[in-house]
């Protein structure tokens, strides 16, 4: 069975048994792979903007003879897939406000479906765009690999739950309780504080962005 690195294996594990899922974005096509190999789904849309890494993905469909049920695209964000094709789409690797670029992009095709997401940045912008677009965040996981920490969201169509608090944006408070929580916090706290340090020490005191970020470190140590 193909190995999947720590994050891969989280996003890997928020997937339900369907007909069809697809990875967009799928890099080497390691977890359609996996999919396939343990009969997940029964077919698996690939799809990659760029040739190469797609051609890097097909050589390792054909290595593991999957060429029938792992179908690879060409092409940008979810305009590679039909409306209700896939039951549930994975976006992973890629930063939050991208992701969220790729969603809107295509909201009718991405509403259609349960997105499984995996931000590599920008958790606090890809979760305000889900809840203010018709999307429901439904689960989320805390994974650590190394000394990163990466977020899973599962979301779907719904209303979902709009913060007074900003801050909640940042960290909801239903993270509060997972196991990973301390990496995370830490992981926030050195951010808050590196762009608190950064804006003070550009002189640019008067800013919002300073002002915002102030706000979050002060909540950040009410938990």
């Amino acid at each position: 069975m193909i190995s999947l690195m720590p994050r891969l294996e989280a996003v890997y594990n928020k997937l339900s048994p369907c007909n069809t899922i697809a990875d967009i974005g799928c890099d080497h096509a390691y977890i359609p792979i996996r999919i396939i190999e343990n009969n997940l789904a029964n077919t698996v849309i690939a799809t990659d903007l760029n040739k190469g890494p797609l051609d890097i993905a097909m050589s390792n469909i054909k290595k593991h003879g999957f060429e029938d049920r792992i179908k690879t695209r060409l092409g940008s964000g979810l305009r590679t897939l039909d409306k209700g094709e896939a039951q549930e789409i994975i976006i992973a690797g890629m930063g939050g406000e991208v992701i969220a670029d790729i969603i809107d992009a295509d909201k009718d095709t991405a509403i259609a479906s349960t997105l499984i997401l995996q931000p590599m940045n920008s958790q606090y912008e890809i979760r305000k765009y889900l809840v203010n677009n018709g999307f429901k965040i439904t689960a989320e996981d805390i994974v650590t690999e190394g000394f990163k920490v990466y977020n899973i969201i599962v979301a779907g169509r719904g209303e979902g739950e709009k913060y007074e608090n900003d801050f909640y944006y940042q960290l909801p408070p239903y993270l509060y309780s997972h196991k990973n929580f301390k990496p995370l916090y830490d992981k926030k706290m050195r951010e808050f504080v590196k762009v608190v340090s950064g804006l003070e020490k550009s002189g640019d005191t008067g800013s919002e962005k300073l002002l915002k970020y102030k706000f979050f470190l002060e909540e950040l140590k009410k938990i």
